[in-house]
Order: C-alpha cells, then structure tokens, then sequence
C-alpha cells in the first residue's frame, strides 16, 4: 500500500508528514511558515511546497491524494472556508481547491483540524485498538472530535464535535434555588456554562487565580502532583466539571474511551479521578468510561488528515 501525505494548516505555519499507512511509521515531517496576513494563494502554493517537500524526503510511492485538516467551518461539496477565526485571509476561498491547483491537479480532502487529530489518535495515537474515542483538547479553548466505528462523526451539516460548548452549568433564572450570575460563565458563543468556560487552560488560569492559586498552569499542577492541599482539591474540582462534560457524550453516543490533548492535557492525570467519579455517578447502562492522555501531540493533525485519503 502507498505511503500517505497529511497536512495541518495552522494560523502561520502548515505542518505535515508521510505516513505508512499500515504500521504508522513516520516516514518524514516538515513545516513551512507564512505571515498571517499573506494572500490565499501564498499558503496554497506552500501548501504544494510542502507535498513536493515531503515526498522527497520520504523516499517511497505515496498516495497521490492530499489530506488536510484546516481550523474553521468548510462547504465540504467546495472546499470554500466558510469562517476560520485565525484565518481571514482564506474564507471565502476554495483551500482543497487552491492546493490542488498548485499541486498540478491533485485531488484535496480537507477537514477541520479538530476532527483530523481525533481522527490521527483513533488510527495511530492513544485510541489504536479503540473503535469509537472522542479526542478531547484543554488549551485556550476545549477542542475535539468524535469516532464512531472506525469513522468520523459529523452529523448532517458537518458541524458535530463542538465538545467545548456543551452546556454543564444553567443560566440563573429567578428562582432563590438558582446558583447565582457568574459573568465568568458566559460564553463567547452566546450561551452560559459551556465546558470551555470551566476547563479550558485559559478558564483553570482564571479559576485558579480567583481563589488565590498560581495561574501558572505547570506550578500549579506541580504543587497539586507534591500535596493534597487547595491546588490538589481544586483540580480534582475541575476534573469533575471535565466528567460533567464528557458524561453528556457517553449518554448520546454510548462511547466510554476518552483521549485528553491540548496544553493542559499533561494535566490529565490530576483530572482523571475527579472526571471518572461523574461519569461513574451518572452512568446509566453504558461500560465504565476510560480516560488516556492522547499521545500524537502535534503530529496528529496531519496524521488524521493523511487517513482522509484513504477514505474514497
């Protein structure tokens, strides 16, 4: 079997890799950075670079087919970028259609990178023998992504997987047994509550700092890893807000293995007690959840974009 090509356009640099496809040996990596504010048709052409780049160093057959995993909203039928919020300069543009162009006709799939990593870390990464996983992300925001049998899910309008903005706290309304307004809690998307308000690395910094804790994400998880005092407690506290969360997902897909990424997924280990005790609590009929780090770090962008050509 051929050798696949993946690439992960990230907002000034695209990242990318050969794979084989069987044993998921790496068989090169490269990147290429731009400046945010150059044309479309500067990042296609680097895009094509790039391919040209890493076949060369790959020194095998690979797959002619260029998969790309892109941060946005995307009219798959197109390619057309329909809103990247660190990527003005492409909506409105065709990328599967402009890198095929520079790459002399080649066929491009693309995909929103949060859906290609989960895809990476279900085929190669923590999730290798699992065949369902949701890929969860804990960095400024809450990313991930949704596998069902061995496939992406992502639902009628390819807007599925929006894990961050799951609502786990409800707005106060009038009643005296509502919680009070926190205005910490609303969210950039309109609603209240969303996981990312509560979990995110940007929402533990802001939490942390609040009840008189280092917002210095390491430290803090340092000093929680040597004791059980306030930064032990209030990370067990965020874990349980984690399994809030995931708790949702395992009611509507019925999945129970969870890969945690992102900057402040090297903190899973502290977040794990707290999230299995929710999910625990609130299980109803499903398998006890499982919890791992993801493991492809950034590789697994362009390693799940690099399945995409295998899939028709």
């Amino acid at each position: 079997m051929k050798s696949v090509l993946g690439l992960d356009v990230g907002g000034t640099t695209i990242k990318g890799g050969v794979l084989d496809p069987v044993s998921g040996e790496i068989l090169a990596r490269g990147a290429r950075p731009y400046d945010q504010d150059v044309p479309a048709a500067e990042i296609h052409a680097r895009a094509a670079e790039l391919a040209v780049e890493l076949e060369e160093k790959a020194r095998t057959e690979v797959h002619r087919a260029i998969g790309v995993g892109c941060a946005g909203l995307f009219d798959r039928q197109t390619g057309e970028v329909l809103a990247s919020a660190n990527m003005q300069n492409l909506v409105g543009t065709s990328l599967s259609g402009g890198i095929s162009a520079a790459s002399k006709g080649r066929r491009v799939t693309i995909e929103n990178d949060a859906n290609t990593a989960a895809f990476g870390e279900q085929w190669f990464g923590a999730g290798r023998d699992e065949p369902d996983l949701v890929l969860v992300t804990l960095g400024t925001g809450v990313g991930g992504g949704i596998v069902i049998g061995d496939q992406l899910f992502l639902g009628p309008t390819g807007a599925a997987g929006e894990i961050g903005h799951i609502a786990i706290h409800p707005r106060p309304g009038k009643s005296e047994y509502d919680a009070p307004y926190d205005a910490d809690l609303e969210c950039s998307c309109g609603s209240y509550g969303c996981l990312e308000r509560l979990v995110s690395a940007t929402a533990v910094s802001r939490r942390a700092r609040s009840r008189g804790l280092t917002d210095d994400l390491p430290e803090l998880a340092d000093r929680a890893r040597r004791g059980s005092g306030p930064e032990a407690a209030f990370l067990h506290q965020v874990g349980r807000d984690l399994g809030a969360g995931l708790a949702t997902l395992v009611t509507l897909f019925d999945v129970d293995f969870f890969a945690i990424g992102g900057g402040f997924g090297a903190a899973v280990d502290l977040l794990e007690k707290g999230a299995l005790e929710v999910l625990e609590e609130r299980r109803y009929g499903t398998r006890p959840a499982r919890i791992a780090p993801a493991t492809l770090g950034p590789d697994a962008g362009w390693i799940g974009a690099a399945r995409l050509t295998l899939e028709g």
